[in-house]
């Protein structure tokens, strides 16, 4: 490994006296008593430093000023050219320029870290004065003459390693600066890029302290919320003039400041024009060394994709009025037919029943006086055998009966497709699941009736669910119809036989429980995981979207905090589970949030 020769130690004497520069010459360089440079070596680094040998001498370059002016130049000099006196030995007296201590201060002006010796004999500077003139300098002793050699030796080795320290923690301080100066840039450059990120990011960023204080506001934010942000920075996020939906909305906020837990929120509240909107909220805990420093809150604004979303309802529930249509109208045909045949059997009755009424009349008016006529009775029997009189007073009953049932039929299907195609309202409500189910049964009477029985299992006095009845109709009807399908593609149509759909609903301790079952097989192990994927399906063009399940699973856990889950027993069939909480959507997603925090904090 190479080195990098060093250069060697500079020496300046400035004295006035010749002999003494010749003094010096002779201690510090020229050959002499070996054994003197031994013994200052020696007790300058201690005995356990291995010892030079004789033909060791100090490797230095000394220098000579008989002035203090002249001695002031050479350092001066010397440090331009960056080869500064590691040490300067001073007299006191140098007539008739500059003291000792005039040159000290001067040699110090262009060297500070210059190490001085103030060499003198005589005792007209007071160790008082000279601290007053200088101040307390660890660069500065004081040598007396004469002075002994080994002194000199000992004050030259410890002031030249002294001055090789100073000069290496002057490097290192300059390299920590240099480092300490890049890694401020980087860092300013760092932040600098965070918060361009922070700024680029497109959606409502809100930051706070510990105590919920807002300490950031950014563009987004106020174009949702509508409040500037010196209007916003410094105070509490909970006490912002904003219209939200309720007064929980504030409370649940105010909560996520506290949780050391992501969390989430969906809310709407109302702008400055009075318009609805809806942001979704993420809070998430800033923490450092364990400590809580804050909250970081992401939102957006949502009302768009709301709105998309229920679009997308919407059309999925007129794609399944435009499945049903045959259905349905062949549903409705079958009763219109016998109802107008019953209809044309009563008008044709109805002509010959006014007959015998007519006849029936004048027989009553004639017995009225009297006279009846054997004519008149002979008519009258012979109407009454012509109009199967005993049977009519059966069967006008039972055609006015089966009239009014198909009538009910067709209303039923008319009231359940309308129920159906019912775009739904925002508010929720409380719904009926039984009557969802029956009126979805209703509206796929003939997706399932040519391909299976259908046995039901509804539980009396089952606790109404507080959401959106159009939504969990359109739940309903998708399952039904994708068991109607599985049953229908396992039975070729309902030609081998037909297979069986069950549909139960049960209560439960704060959700009602729907189970809708099929013996269609079962759902393939290789595509179970991707049936609530948005746009799958395995049917054949014209027969399905894929986004029957993707909406059902959307209604279900996103819009009542519910669950919807299957079991598949191998080779037999499928049963779709869906839990809806009774409480309602908010409610619910609350309940869900909090539980899933309580089972990662171990509670």
């Amino acid at each position: 490994m190479n080195t990098i020769e060093q250069p060697k130690p500079r020496i300046i004497v400035i004295d006035d006296n010749p002999a003494i520069h010749d003094d010096f010459h002779k201690i510090l360089v020229s050959e002499g008593d070996g054994q003197e440079l031994l013994d200052a070596a020696s007790a300058f680094f201690g005995d356990e430093t291995p010892p030079p040998t004789a033909s060791d001498k100090l490797d230095v370059q000394l220098d000579s000023a008989y002035q203090g002016e002249e001695g002031y130049r050479k350092v001066r000099d010397a440090t331009a050219a960056g080869r500064p006196y590691t040490l300067a030995f001073c007299d006191m007296r140098m007539p008739p320029g500059w003291d000792g201590l005039t040159t000290i201060e001067n040699l110090w002006k262009v060297d500070p870290n210059l190490q001085v010796v103030i060499c003198s004999a005589y005792s007209d500077n007071t160790w008082g004065d000279i601290s007053k003139r200088l101040g307390l300098s660890d660069r500065l002793l004081i040598l007396k003459k004469p002075f002994d050699n080994a002194e000199v030796l000992q004050i030259v080795v410890a002031l030249i390693e002294k001055r090789r320290l100073i000069d290496a923690a002057s490097i290192k301080r300059e390299a920590l600066e240099r480092t300490v100066t890049e890694r401020t840039k980087h860092l300013r450059e760092a932040r600098q890029e965070s918060e361009q990120l922070l700024e680029s990011i497109d959606s409502l960023m809100v930051g706070t302290d510990a105590a919920g204080i807002i300490q950031r506001w950014n563009d987004n934010a106020v174009a949702i919320l509508g409040i500037p942000a010196d209007q916003a920075i410094g105070q509490p996020l909970y006490s912002l003039p904003i219209q939200w939906e309720s007064a929980d909305v504030v409370d649940q906020l105010a909560d996520s400041l506290h949780r050391e837990t992501p969390t989430h929120l969906e809310t709407s509240f109302s702008d400055v024009d009075g318009t609805l909107r809806i942001v979704s909220f993420s809070s998430y805990p800033v923490l450092e060394a364990g400590f809580r420093r804050g909250t970081l809150i992401l939102g957006s604004d949502i009302t768009e994709h709301r709105l998309l979303e229920q679009q997308l309802h919407n059309a999925q529930k007129l794609e399944s009025v435009g499945q049903l249509a045959a259905g349905v109208a062949h549903e409705i045909n079958t009763p219109m037919q016998y109802l107008g045949d019953n209809l044309e059997y009563l008008n044709s009755k109805f002509d010959k029943l006014i007959g015998y009424l007519e006849s029936s009349t004048q027989l009553l008016e004639v017995a009225d006086q009297s006279a009846v006529s054997p004519t008149l009775v002979a008519e009258l029997r012979e109407k009454a055998k012509r109009l199967s009189l005993k049977s009519l007073c059966t069967q006008i009953p039972q055609a006015l009966t089966d009239s009014i049932d198909g009538v009910e039929h067709v209303s039923r299907i008319v009231r359940a497709m309308k129920e159906l195609s019912h775009p739904g309202a925002e508010e929720t409500s409380a719904v009926d699941i039984n009557r969802a189910l029956e009126t979805t049964m209703a509206v796929s009477t003939n997706e399932w009736k040519y391909v299976a029985q259908i046995e039901t299992d509804l539980a009396d006095n089952l606790e109404p669910v507080i959401g959106y009845p159009g939504e969990l109709n359109q739940v309903f009807l998708n399952l039904i119809i994708n068991a109607a399908h599985a049953i229908s593609d396992n039975t070729a149509g309902g030609s081998v036989g037909l297979g069986k759909l069950t549909i139960r609903s049960s209560q439960h301790d704060g959700f009602v429980k729907v189970e809708i079952g099929d013996d269609g097989g079962g759902i393939p192990e290789a595509i179970r995981s991707r049936v609530f994927d948005p746009f799958f399906t395995t049917k054949e063009v014209g027969k399905g979207t894929g986004q029957g399940l993707a909406i059902a699973h959307t209604v279900v856990v996103q819009r009542h905090g519910g669950k919807l889950s299957f079991d598949v027993d191998e080779g037999v069939g499928t049963t779709f589970v869906i839990e809806l909480p009774t409480r309602g959507p908010a409610i619910a997603k609350e309940s869900a949030i909090r539980d899933s925090l309580a089972a990662a904090v171990g509670l």
